[in-house]
């Protein structure tokens, strides 16, 4: 019995959903697929260049022997900042603009001028009181800064204090007077190398000090019994200004400078006191 064309077509829709084809079409396929089998790999060998050249940009540059290209930086130049004045610039233009409203006041008298001159006056005023107040934090924080705890200013501390530098003084002439003796040279027709004399004589008493007077000018001073006359010692000495006082050691055969001209006593101290402790002020 032969099948109807409509049982071959449910037949053959059966089978293709079993996995099962006809010989004829199978045999299509696999000549399909031989064909396409040796042109496929030919075919992706074309489009692989092509691929790439499209995916990959140009460079012409050399690469080196870098593998990797550094990304280059934004090169548009950037404005300069602008450059900030120091606190010396500010201040020149602060007291610049002070003295121009002050002179503009002045030629151009008027109560907007005059006001905006105070208002400078008055900026001035704040920060004079600022830095006055910072001082006095300072010397809170460092201490050491404060010259208050070295030499008191206030006038309650003036008796002990200076007789704590009289204390100094005195210890420095006892120190230099142990090893050292004063050569007084003067002009006896001087009234003040004579004045000065008797202050140095009396100085030399009360402190116990050998004294040598020498007249360079061949004039004694009577105040002075023991005075002899310049016999070459101004000039080895190098002495050319008068009345002069020195340090003479006759153990060492040394000299030294101790002061030149008028002098008072408390100075003739302090003068001792500067000798011995190398000019070394108490600032």
């Amino acid at each position: 019995m032969s099948l109807s064309t409509g049982d071959m077509q449910q037949i053959s829709g059966w089978a293709l959903r079993c996995g099962i084809r006809s010989p004829h079409r199978a045999s299509q396929q696999a000549s399909v697929a031989r064909q396409w089998g040796w042109m496929l790999p030919a075919m992706l060998m074309l489009a692989m260049p092509v691929s790439a050249a499209i995916s990959a940009p140009e460079r012409n540059e050399p690469q080196g022997w870098q593998w990797y290209n550094e990304p280059q930086g934004n090169t548009e130049p950037q404005a300069p900042a602008p450059k900030q004045k120091s606190a010396s610039e500010l201040k020149k233009a602060y007291q610049q603009a002070t003295q121009e409203a002050l002179d503009n006041a002045i030629l151009n008298s008027s109560p907007d001028n005059f006001a905006r001159f105070m208002r400078w006056q008055n900026f001035w005023t704040e920060r004079a009181g600022q830095f006055s107040q910072s001082a006095k934090s300072a010397m809170l924080k460092y201490p050491e800064l404060d010259y208050n705890l070295k030499y008191s200013h206030y006038n309650g501390t003036v008796k002990e204090q200076l007789a704590m530098d009289k204390q100094k003084e005195q210890a420095a002439i006892t120190k230099l007077a142990s090893q050292y003796g004063i050569f007084f040279f003067y002009r006896g027709q001087m009234p003040l190398d004579n004045l000065a004399g008797s202050i140095i004589a009396n100085f030399a008493k009360d402190n116990n000090i050998s004294i040598i007077p020498v007249s360079v000018d061949g004039v004694l001073n009577p105040v002075l019994p023991t005075s002899r006359l310049d016999s070459g010692q101004r000039q080895r000495m190098g002495i050319k200004f008068f009345p002069a006082i020195f340090l003479v050691d006759p153990k060492q055969h040394t000299y030294r400078p101790l002061a030149y001209g008028f002098i008072t006593p408390d100075d003739l101290s302090r003068q001792f006191l500067n000798v011995a402790t190398g000019f070394k002020g108490e600032f």
